[in-house]
């Protein structure tokens, strides 16, 4: 099936069309929450790490639980302003990748030691990233490939200072994106 220079054209303009929606609705309706949310979240958990060793990243685990259910009280209020349904797939999606990823460190005994096993669970919740970047919205992809990068520089790089490197440049670039999601995305008409 061939397609003329018009109908894809329409098509391309219904596909922008579609993304700059999209980006309206994520920009008002609390997309950038959920990266505040965990922005601070994780800069928090690192700088218990860095602060109480093994303490902090046992109070770092309520954090997470805590992360939980503010994300779910977002999703919450922000399903009473919108009506789309939940895609289902997507979630199936991620849970399948959450699943699989948590079987591994029993398999293969665990990570050496607690800034890899922090930096694991945070590759896995990048991959969720840039699964929902694909899945919705661009932004969300690069997020997850420069957070991935930045945790594989400080493990690797700066691991004498990687519970700071994570407070910086982990929860840092997240609640960053939410600024820039919420006062800085601009539509182009």
């Amino acid at each position: 099936m061939e397609y003329s220079s018009e109908e894809a054209a329409r098509a391309l303009a219904t596909i922008d069309a579609s993304r700059s929606a999209m980006r309206q609705i994520v920009r008002a309706h609390r997309g950038h929450c959920y990266l505040w949310l965990w922005g601070v979240i994780w800069a928090a958990m690192a700088l218990l790490a860095e602060f109480k060793g093994h303490a902090g990243l046992r109070l770092g685990n309520w954090l997470a639980v805590a992360g939980m259910a503010g994300s779910f009280l977002i999703g919450f209020m922000q399903s009473a302003q919108l009506r789309a349904p939940l895609d289902r797939r997507f979630l199936g999606l991620i849970a399948v990748i959450v699943g699989f990823a948590a079987i591994w460190p029993f398999i293969l005994q665990g990570p050496a030691d607690a800034k890899a096993g922090f930096a694991y669970v945070a590759l896995v919740s990048m991959l969720c990233y840039i699964v929902a970047g694909i899945w919705f919205d661009y932004y969300l992809l690069w997020l997850g490939l420069a957070v991935s990068a930045l945790i594989l520089v400080g493990l690797f790089c700066f691991k004498d200072f990687f519970w700071w490197w994570i407070a910086i440049f982990g929860g840092g670039s997240l609640a960053g994106t939410g600024f820039y999601v919420r006062y800085g995305w601009r539509e182009i008409s």
